[in-house]
């Protein structure tokens, strides 16, 4: 029986119960200590000891060498084995961002190749673009298909994760109504699972990001949609499309949303406003230094260009960016009163221009419960952003392996 096979054994789990408990937190906690194990699972020190040798022993788990420091030994830090199984994370989004990754069972990327031409507009096309890559890359890197515990998928728009399908995806925007899932499982073999970009962007910052030590926090993705952990649990809604903050309405005029309403905050100031403008700018032979970062035949305008710009002084860029930041921050102190979080978290290219993004957004929230409420929400630049999806992507058959119940 193989590490996939045995994990998946629902006797070995229900008989192994407390090794399954410690492979979940050192999987979910990077380099979590023994000490730390028996904090989190109120076990004594003997319990740890033998249950951590045991995995050991079976080749699951590998632990660092023991740091020496002024203050003595440090904490020995534990990982899953390296090569205990692999996964592929795929991310659609943005031709900036497509790619897919594949990582090893301490979610070290091994592998990552862009996807910035895949053939064709139909679905099926483009799942088959992705397929051929998977198999070439894992015989680049020597690795049998059946040593990968799954794929996971990042996608934006409306999904329904129990059955893998896609309504609508702005990355599939010729195709609806598709079994995204099962066409992947169909031609690999392996499991495969979709999660909401934000959902995504939420969980990554647990893992790896600011958002580690905290049990409520919301991120808050420029395209409106919002990832929420509350309470130390990924907040998906019964139908896993919770956080369509874009539908939000905030006044009685602008165009129609696509439910009929207008006045949506994602209709009234949308951002890819912000780029049409730019290359409108751009088409008038406006001054702006955007054009720097443009290749000589033009293009589109990316977000990078953008944020280039406005460190370079670009004027027009930073009151178009600022413009839109006023409407993020009157969402966001919304959210904080529905939800009353520890943090925001905003995207990570913010840090790179706050005066113009995440400073608006403090401002604003200076009016949130200053009756005399003693409330307060911390407004912060993530760590983990959309340059990250597809290795967060591959965390997600991981989690199904290790039944782990954050997501």
């Amino acid at each position: 029986m193989n590490t996939i096979s045995l994990l998946k054994n629902k006797d070995w789990a229900r008989k192994n119960k407390r090794q399954m408990s410690i492979l979940q937190n050192i999987w979910m906690n990077d380099g979590i200590s023994r000490k730390e194990i028996g904090q989190k699972l109120n076990i004594t020190k003997v319990t740890v000891t033998n249950c951590i040798d045991k995995l050991i022993e079976s080749g699951l788990v590998e632990e660092s060498t023991a740091m020496l420091s002024e203050r003595g030994r440090r904490p020995v830090p534990m990982y899953l084995k390296r090569d205990l199984f692999y996964s592929i994370g795929i991310s659609f989004y943005d031709l900036t961002f497509a790619r897919i990754a594949l990582l090893n069972a301490k979610a070290e990327v091994l592998s990552e190749v862009e996807l910035h031409d895949l053939p064709g507009d139909d679905w099926c096309q483009k799942c088959d673009g992705v397929i051929d890559r998977i198999k070439a890359m894992l015989k680049e890197q020597g690795i049998e298909m059946s040593a990968v515990a799954g794929i996971g998928i990042s996608l934006t728009g409306i999904l329904r994760p129990e059955d893998g399908m896609v309504i609508y995806s702005s990355q599939f925007e010729y195709n609806r109504d598709f079994k995204l899932c099962e066409y992947f499982k169909a031609e690999t073999g392996k499991d495969c699972f979709i999660m909401n970009l934000p959902h995504l962007l939420a969980m990554m910052e647990h893992k790896w990001g600011k958002a580690k030590s905290m049990s409520s926090f919301l991120y808050f993705h420029y395209h409106y949609g919002v990832g929420m952990v509350l309470n130390g649990s990924l907040y998906r809604g019964h139908q896993c499309n919770a956080g369509e903050v874009g539908m939000m309405q905030i006044s009685e005029d602008g165009e129609q949303a696509a439910d009929g309403r207008k006045g949506t905050v994602g209709m009234i100031m949308p951002f890819y406003k912000v780029n049409d403008r730019i290359e409108q700018i751009i088409a008038d032979n406006g001054n702006t230094r955007v054009r720097n970062y443009m290749s000589d035949g033009g293009g589109r305008v990316m977000l990078p260009m953008i944020v280039s710009a406005i460190k370079d002084g670009d004027r027009i860029c930073a009151q178009l960016m600022s413009e839109y930041f006023e409407y993020v921050g009157r969402t966001v102190i919304n959210l904080a009163y529905i939800f009353n979080p520890e943090a925001v978290f905003l995207p990570p290219w913010t840090a790179d221009i706050p005066e113009v993004s995440i400073d608006i957004v403090r401002r604003i929230m200076g009016h949130y419960g200053v009756h005399n409420w003693g409330l307060h929400t911390d407004i912060l630049s993530a760590q983990c952003g959309d340059s990250d999806l597809a290795r967060g992507a591959g965390l997600l058959p991981v989690n199904k392996l290790l039944n782990q119940n954050f997501i």
